[in-house]
Parts: structure tokens; C-alpha cells; sequence
């Protein structure tokens, strides 16, 4: 095990080499590079892009103890504040290359989630009080103009300026990621002020968002809480097991963290029972009613599925999520970790060919699902060794 927690020290230096080399430009960050490592200025710069690589960056900073890549933390924490903070509050969800705002109704309250996330690594990294009143700021935005009240939920669908929509509707991505954020504000602060709405949260996503016989998640309701039918995700699934139990454990709520717990493994069986491709390796990640629709491999369905399983090895012993665990992780090594540039690959075919028009950085893929897919992996091998 201790072999596999040097590998994952030395994939996530690598990636973060990769962004110092090609998404830092004359002390601006690019919004897109191509597989071959390219710029793509022409390229939208999005505040999940820079919300996730200020966590990257931080992250790897951090765990690496490794100075040098605090200079695309601080970048990063300068160009979100200084480009996309809205007048209105939260942050816009992005801007065009010639700084024009672009909005989209679907995932900008899912963007302010990440902002704290970001922020919070961020005042981890700097022991900065003025990023940490810039978190308060922050939630306190969400709190007040996100948040539906009568059921603890959280809104989607505003204009850029936070009027709400006429047609207005709740995302397990919205909740899932504030539940991420808070829990992440929590660790590294050790205040306890948003325990209660991280409880909420995760009552809230247990009971509407999670198909407990499936072991799948649903991604989103209207606002009279009607399902939305759209496919279901794998890395979502997995995702959302790891992170209900991850967040019930740090804030010291046990009898959530049981449910949690028997999510988490209903979760990982069903997404191995369908997922998992025994011929080539990796998981299928986009299904509808239980059939795979692409045989692409996704690289963030990769990274969270390895969490999840190794979480599930830890709340279970069962050897099993151990051994599929390790099998992903050498998967991830062989078929998507570039070797030549760093970083890894978008998607893959299903033999392992790199899909090469696809960019290696965009608008969804910064320094987020990698990054936590390495430093959440070593902890958790790291541990195991320790108690082998």
C-alpha cells in the first residue's frame, strides 16, 4: 500500500506541474487548453473553473508541502474576485474573452457552492482572516438567497442579477456541493456555526435525491418537487455515497453517518454490478433505466469511483471495494494519466484510445475530481498501511 500512496503523491505533483507549465500565461490564467497543450484564450473563463483550481492548487500545496504552487492559488483567488465577483452577490458564472458576463440559469447556484469550497482550501492553505470573512460573505449569500426555507432546499434558475426565474427547480448538484463546501469550511475552521445545515443537507439529499432500491441518485426536481427525467450518472452516484458520508462523520452526526454508511455500500454494489467493464477495465458512467448508452470512459467517473470504493472498504472491511479499488487506480495510471504532458486525458474509447479532440483543460475539468481522486486515495492507503 505504501507503493500506491508514493504513485498518487507523485500523479498529483505531476498535475499540478501541468498547470503551472500550460494554464498560467503572462500572470493570467487560460480558460481552455487543448490535448496537445495549446491555449484556447478564445475560450470562456468559468468561476467553477476557478473556484475548483484555487482547491486544486491549494489542495496539492498543502498535502505536497510543496510552496511552489501557491502562485496558482493566489492567481486564481485574484482573478475570481477581481473578474467574476457579481455586484449582486456570488460570483457570475463566467466571462468572455473580452470580459462580457455569460450567465447560465442551470448551474450558477452550483457555482457559489464551489466558491466556497475553493475559498475554504484557499484559507487553509493561507491562514488569510480575510479570506475567511470572504467565506462568511459568501454562505451568508447562499443562505439568504438560495436557500427555500419552508424545506431547507436550495434553489436553481436566476438571472444574472439573482431575480429568480419564473421556472425555478432544485439540482442534486447544488446540494451536494454546498454540502461539500460546508463540510470543507467546517475541517478547516473547526466552527461549527453550519453543522445544522449540513444536517439538513444530508437528510435532504437521503430523502429526495437518492433511490435507495436503485442505488442511484436523481438529478433534479422541479420546483414542486416533481422529478425531472434525465440519465443517470455513475460518477454521480458514487460521488454523492463518499460525500454524505464523509460530511455526517466530520461534523460528529453518527446516526446520519449509518445512513450514510448504508447508502454508500447499496451505491457501490449496484454501480459495480453495472458498471464495472471487465473486459477492458474502468467504469461506464452514462446509463438510462440500468443500460450503458456510451462505452466512453469519463475521467472524473474514474477518480470518484475510487473514493467511493475505498470508503466503503473502510466503513465495511470487505476486501472487495479494496480490490476493485486498486484495479481503477492502476486503470486510471495505464489509460488516463498522460505520461508525456502530465494531467490526464477528458475520456477514453473503450479499448483505452484518448479521445484527442476533446481539451485536456475546459470550463468542467480544472483541478478538482484528480486532485481529490489522489489526496483522498494516499489518506485513505496510507492509513490501511499503517494498520497492516
Amino acid at each position: 500500500m505504501e507503493y500506491y500512496f508514493e504513485r498518487l503523491n507523485y500523479e498529483l505533483k505531476k498535475i499540478a506541474e501541468f498547470w503551472q507549465k500550460y494554464a498560467l500565461n503572462n500572470n493570467h490564467i487560460v480558460p481552455e487548453v487543448s490535448n496537445s497543450g495549446h491555449p484556447v484564450e478564445s475560450a470562456p473563463l468559468g468561476s467553477i473553473y476557478l473556484s475548483r483550481l484555487l482547491y486544486g492548487s491549494s489542495a496539492a500545496s498543502n498535502f505536497l508541502q510543496d510552496p511552489n504552487f501557491r502562485q496558482i492559488a493566489d492567481l486564481a483567488y485574484r482573478t475570481l474576485r477581481n473578474q467574476l465577483s457579481n455586484v449582486n452577490g456570488g460570483f457570475y458564472w463566467a466571462a468572455d474573452k473580452n470580459g462580457e458576463i455569460v450567465h447560465d440559469k442551470t448551474n450558477v447556484s452550483m457555482a457559489q457552492a464551489f466558491a466556497v469550497y475553493g475559498l475554504s482550501e484557499y484559507y487553509s492553505l493561507t491562514g488569510d482572516n480575510e479570506i475567511k470573512r470572504e467565506i462568511f460573505h459568501q454562505i451568508d449569500f447562499i443562505e439568504s438567497k438560495l436557500k427555500h426555507y419552508a424545506d431547507n432546499s436550495y434553489l436553481d434558475g436566476f438571472t444574472k442579477d439573482w431575480a429568480p426565474l419564473k421556472k425555478q427547480y432544485r439540482s442534486l448538484g447544488t446540494h451536494l456541493h454546498l454540502l461539500e463546501a460546508y463540510t470543507k469550511f467546517i475541517k478547516v475552521t473547526d466552527d461549527i456555526l453550519y453543522k445544522r445545515p449540513v444536517e439538513k443537507i444530508i437528510e435532504l439529499i437521503l430523502s429526495k435525491f437518492i433511490n435507495r432500491e436503485k442505488g442511484e441518485v436523481i438529478h433534479q426536481y422541479d420546483i414542486n418537487w416533481n422529478p425531472v427525467p434525465n440519465e443517470n450518472w455513475l460518477g454521480h452516484n458514487m460521488e454523492t455515497g463518499w460525500i454524505l458520508y464523509n460530511s455526517a462523520i466530520a461534523i460528529k452526526s453518527y446516526d446520519l453517518a449509518k445512513e450514510c454508511e448504508t447508502a454508500l455500500l447499496t451505491i457501490c454494489d449496484r454501480a459495480l454490478d453495472i458498471g464495472f467493464d471487465h473486459q477492458y477495465g474502468g467504469m461506464f458512467n452514462r446509463f438510462i433505466n440500468g443500460e450503458v448508452i456510451t462505452t466512453n470512459k469519463e475521467w472524473w467517473t474514474q477518480s470518484e469511483s475510487v473514493i467511493a470504493l475505498l470508503y466503503a472498504h473502510e466503513v465495511s472491511g470487505n476486501k472487495k471495494y479494496l480490490s476493485y479499488a486498486i484495479r481503477l487506480l492502476e486503470y486510471i495510471d495505464n489509460s488516463f494519466s498522460d505520461p508525456e504532458k502530465g494531467e490526464w486525458f477528458d475520456s477514453i474509447t473503450r479499448e483505452g484510445r484518448p479521445i484527442s479532440d476533446l481539451p485536456k483543460l475546459h470550463m468542467w475539468k480544472s483541478m478538482y475530481h484528480n486532485v481529490r481522486y489522489c489526496i483522498e486515495s494516499a489518506k485513505h492507503l496510507q492509513q490501511l498501511f499503517v494498520r497492516v
